[in-house]
Formats: structure tokens, C-alpha cells, sequence
């Protein structure tokens, strides 16, 4: 008799050491080519459906039923799973994008999974739309794709222009390419992609200027990219706004600079205008990755060392430090609401909060290294999903209590 998948139900808030090296994505700290990429290495998400025949050894057999008492659960994704999974996305619990490595574009029509050829070799790192219609990935300051949706089994992506025109210096040198690590579309259709500084020479100065964002006024629009500068030296890994009260960004110190600082910043937007941005203390000494609210009064930041900051815009106008119980780098937040709010990082990171306190959450996880996780989306608080490093992750309902 052929012997079962066993499969583990972990406590994701743990802090673990080691990582799946042969999926992680790159270092946005380095400047490099954005065609360095993870090749495959061995799959860990086998069938999550045990066999038949199946049997269990000790006591009881939970090891082989986990996403029975787990708050989220393995899903096979069809396509090679090999790959890291660096961002999710959607409209609808039957319309979701996952983004990663090799260019891969998965999506979700609320049955499975289906691979959409991209095109291109390059890890994506964001993904985004004004709606199921209107859908744009993004990898470089080179790369970015965009996609009239999901329609009879197939996507299909074109490339939109550049974000900003090639920089050659002189002699003859191709600047390396930034990656363009965040993106954001607001309700009125503007469209937001930030990441690494690119050195860009503004209409009628000589001198270049390292922009981090650019933005297009409207997302369906032909219209050239409008670029800005976010702080000195700042590598912008987050956005998130809301229509009503402006943008957030957050990131980090870029280059080479000793003194490491995580950076956030908030834009207020005229009608018509470009935007205004100010930048806010985070009260943290470490990289930020990624941002998230409910309201203008309640935006959540997370990074690395377990770093979750709340903006509640109190006084002073500083990021209130949260406890969490985690020390492990924290890639990603979403919520449904102000009580439900999912982070998930390094070491199979899952943190959730229902408006009172903050409590790891577990995973059926297959034995061996647990994966780095680097995106959460969902389309309610009974409709999650996670990304990472050879695994996508969901959960149908709120978070149980721990095994």
C-alpha cells in the first residue's frame, strides 16, 4: 500500500530560520539585471487530496486531515509550482491574479488555477487593476504588462510602455534596471507603480533625477507616465490609498547607506494635480515592505524584524510601534475590515487581528523547510489568500483556534 502525503498544521507565528533558497525572489536592495531569477527546485505543495488508500501511523490521524482544524489550506495550482508566488491580487472571490518568478501570471475563476502566458522571463513583483477589465503587472522599469482580464479559459498580456525612457550615460552605459516592486489602482482609475530609483532627466533640466513612482492619471489611458521622486534614497516596496483621503508609500533606505531606516510617505492629490507628499515618522529602524487601511484612520504598515506600525493619524502625527508576537520579516497586509487584518512573512509567517489583539494563525503546511509568504488578498474576511515561496495558501472562513 502506497504510504500517504503527511502533512503538518503549523503555527505560523513562529520564527523559524531557513527558507526555500531555490524559490526566494531576488534582493530589491542590489542593483542588477531584473532577469536574475530562481530556477526550479523540488516541489513542496503536493496533491492536498489524500490518496485513497490512505493510512496514518501514532496516535490519531490528523497529520493526514489538517485543513480541518488549520486556518488555511494548500490549493494546487496546475502549472509548475516551483516558482515563487511575490503578489496576489483580485476583483472577486472568482477573479484572482497571482504573480512570480519566470513571469508567471496564475489565475483563479473560483474553480482553479490556470497559468497565463506572460510573455517574459522576469519576476513580476506587483499586480493590480481598475477592475476585472482593466489588469496590469509590473517587474521593471521595462517590463509592464497589462490585460483586458480573464475570459473562456485564458488571459492574454501585452507589453504597455516603459514607466521611463532608457537612461544612458555617457560613454556609452546602459543604466541597470530598477524594479518596480509596488502598485496600486484607485476607484477613479489612476494608476500608481513605485519601486527602485531611475535615474530620469525631467523635460528642460540636463541633470538626471532618481524617480521612485510613476503614475498614470487614468489606468485605461494611452497617456505617457507621470514619474516623481518619494524622499532621498528611498526604495518604495508598498502602496496603498484610498480615493477620498490620498496614497500611502513605504520602503526603505536604497544603496549603499550604512544607516538602514523604514520610510513611509503620504500624498494628498488635488483634482487634476500632481501629488503632494510628505513624509511620516515610522518610529522604525528597519525596512518596511507593504501598507494597508480600512480608512484614513486606520492603515497598517508592516516589515522586516516582526515591524507592524498603525496610523490612526493621533497626535503626534507618528506610526504608533505594535507588539506582535513574531520577529520574523513581515511581507504583506490585507483586511476586510478593521477587525480582520491578515499579515504573512518569512518562515510561514500568518498573523491575524480581530480589533483587539494580534494572534498567529496556522497552516497545513507538507513537511520539510517552511516557505517565506509574500502576498495576501482576499475578497472578504470568509475569501483569503496567500502567496509564496512554492505555495498558495486559502482559507474559507475566519481563524480557528490552534491545534
Amino acid at each position: 500500500m502506497k504510504r500517504p502525503l503527511r502533512w503538518t498544521a503549523f503555527a505560523a507565528g513562529a520564527t523559524l530560520s531557513a527558507a526555500l533558497g531555490a524559490a526566494s525572489c531576488a534582493d530589491a536592495g542590489e542593483e542588477r539585471s531584473p532577469d536574475d531569477l530562481p530556477g526550479p527546485g523540488p516541489s513542496v505543495i503536493p496533491d492536498a487530496g489524500a490518496p485513497e488508500d490512505a493510512a496514518c501511523d501514532g496516535d490519531g490521524c490528523a497529520a493526514l486531515s489538517p485543513c480541518a482544524e488549520t486556518d488555511f489550506c494548500p490549493v494546487t495550482t496546475g502549472p509548475d509550482p516551483r516558482w515563487t508566488l511575490t503578489a496576489v491580487w483580485g476583483t472577486s472571490k472568482d477573479d484572482v491574479w497571482a504573480v512570480g518568478s519566470r513571469g508567471t501570471i496564475l489565475h483563479w475563476d473560483g474553480a482553479a488555477w490556470t497559468a497565463t502566458p506572460s510573455g517574459t522571463p522576469q519576476t513580476l513583483f506587483a499586480i493590480t487593476g481598475s477592475g476585472p477589465n482593466d489588469v496590469w503587472a509590473f517587474s521593471s522599469r521595462g517590463v509592464v504588462l497589462r490585460s483586458t482580464g480573464f475570459a473562456a479559459g485564458a488571459a492574454t498580456w501585452t507589453a504597455a510602455p516603459p514607466v521611463a525612457p532608457t537612461y544612458a550615460q555617457y560613454p556609452p552605459q546602459v543604466h541597470n534596471e530598477s524594479l518596480l516592486l509596488a502598485a496600486w489602482a484607485g476607484a477613479s482609475g489612476a494608476l500608481w507603480t513605485a519601486g527602485e530609483p531611475y535615474p530620469v532627466v525631467p523635460d528642460g533640466e540636463r541633470t538626471p533625477t532618481p524617480m521612485n513612482l510613476w503614475r498614470r492619471a487614468k489606468a485605461g489611458s494611452a497617456a505617457a507616465w507621470d514619474h516623481d521622486v518619494i524622499g532621498s534614497s528611498v526604495a518604495v516596496h508598498g502602496l496603498w490609498g484610498d480615493a477620498a483621503h490620498g496614497v500611502w508609500a513605504v520602503g526603505g533606505t536604497y544603496g549603499t547607506a550604512l544607516q538602514r531606516a523604514g520610510r513611509t510617505f503620504h500624498a494628498t492629490v488635488a483634482a487634476g494635480g500632481a501629488p503632494t507628499w510628505t513624509e511620516i515618522d515610522s518610529q522604525s529602524s528597519t525596512d518596511l515592505h507593504a501598507v494597508w487601511g480600512s480608512s484614513a484612520t486606520d492603515v497598517w504598515a508592516v516589515g522586516d524584524r516582526g515591524a507592524v506600525r498603525h496610523w490612526t493619524n493621533a497626535t503626534p502625527k507618528r506610526w504608533a510601534i505594535v507588539d506582535v508576537p513574531t520577529e520574523s520579516d513581515l511581507r504583506a497586509v490585507w483586511g476586510s475590515g478593521p477587525s480582520d487584518v491578515w499579515v504573512v512573512g518569512d518562515a510561514g509567517t500568518i498573523l491575524h487581528f480581530d480589533g483587539e489583539t494580534w494572534e498567529p494563525a496556522t497552516a497545513a503546511f507538507p513537511l520539510g523547510l517552511t516557505p517565506n509568504l509574500r502576498g495576501v488578498w482576499g475578497s472578504s474576511a470568509d475569501d483569503v489568500w496567500i502567496v509564496g515561496d512554492s505555495v498558495v495558501l486559502h482559507s474559507t472562513g475566519k481563524a480557528k483556534s490552534a491545534p
